[in-house]
């Protein structure tokens, strides 16, 4: 994430609806994917700045019609009527609001929902609007039973199918998602790797585009053909999952080629996002460019070994103690081939 201050010079934060010194206003511009300090006004945010020379800009920018809803959406929209913006007009479903806990669930959810749009914003990635496109993407926050006995679903999977992307809000609770982390042996579990995850699922159909990008992935992944619903039962079978570290970034990869793929999409954006943070905080120098991917894989090894060592030096755990193999490498960089075909059309 990008580093933003306020006109006051105090540091804010992506989710910031106010400055906490000044108490200026504060919106989200995902279109210049940057924060604008002003004042909410009848009329819109109007917005305040200064340019290179220090002369002052003004703008009126719009806020999401979810600025005042429970989750605070801090997002400015390109239309005046009160709509949504881009990120919370992709959530189809949303739990129960009139239970109390679910409040703040959909609050953190979409707060990990709208850092996962700001990486897709700035690759370039097409975000397809499920109201207007069939297969757009679409988000369902469901509940079971084990949270809400008031619902007829026993046992909510997060999963995507033809675009629709569905999580457990109950993944939201730290309780549930530390439960979780210790039956599915996923130590390293989040909301925001969810997302991330499953929208690698959504791109593989946008991304892939011509017989041969598919060669391409069947000579890396495997063949995506082979049956699912046999490899994720055989997968989940194992008393304890064996598999080649050197091919796989994680044990779930190496269940199906489609897993494979959709974990190491999402590797590829934990690495997009937070490289962009350690540039931003002054951990690296790394400047982006087209077709760099040697240079961009260096440095995020180099930032994730200071990352390590500075979370060793707190009695942590690693903060990122997956092992990048040449194998793991190829395929991070044929995502980084295809999302670079984007990038190269914007």
């Amino acid at each position: 994430m990008k580093r933003f201050y306020c006109q006051c010079e105090q540091e804010i934060f992506i989710n910031n609806a106010f400055c906490e010194k000044c108490g200026r206003d504060l919106i989200y511009d995902p279109q210049a994917q940057t924060m604008w300090s002003g004042v909410l006004t009848d009329k819109g945010f109007i917005a305040h700045s200064k340019d290179q020379t220090n002369h002052k800009i003004q703008m009126i920018l719009h806020p999401c019609a979810n600025r005042n809803s429970s989750v605070h959406c801090n997002w400015s929209v390109s239309c005046t009527n009160g709509c949504q913006c881009v990120s919370c007009k992709s959530t189809r479903t949303v739990p129960d609001q009139s239970l109390p806990k679910n409040p703040q669930r959909w609050l953190i959810l979409e707060r990990a929902k709208r850092q996962l749009f700001t990486t897709l914003l700035s690759l370039n990635l097409p975000i397809e609007d499920f109201h207007v496109k069939e297969n757009g993407l679409a988000f369902d926050f469901l509940e079971d039973k084990r949270t809400n006995p008031n619902v007829s679903i026993e046992h909510v999977l997060t999963g995507h199918n033809n675009g629709v992307i569905t999580i457990n809000a109950a993944e939201a609770d730290e309780g549930f998602l530390h439960t979780m982390k210790e039956e599915m042996g996923e130590p390293y579990r989040t909301i925001l790797g969810h997302f991330r995850h499953e929208v690698g699922h959504y791109y593989w159909n946008i991304v892939i585009k011509d017989d041969y990008q598919l060669s391409q992935f069947r000579e890396l992944f495997g063949d995506e053909r082979a049956d699912y619903t046999k490899a994720l039962e055989h997968y989940y079978n194992q008393d304890k999952p064996k598999f080649k570290s050197s091919q796989f970034i994680t044990p779930y990869a190496s269940s199906h080629p489609h897993e494979d793929w959709a974990e190491t999409w999402a590797h590829y954006l934990h690495i997009v996002d937070t490289l962009e943070t350690a540039v931003s905080y002054g951990i690296s120098a790394y400047e982006p460019k087209i077709n760099d991917f040697d240079d961009w894989y260096s440095e995020w090894a180099r930032v994730a070994q200071t990352m390590n060592a500075l979370n060793r030096s707190m009695g942590l755990s690693d903060a990122y103690p997956f092992i990048l193999t040449e194998i793991v490498r190829k395929k991070l960089q044929f995502v980084d081939y295809l999302i670079d075909g984007f990038a190269h059309k914007a």
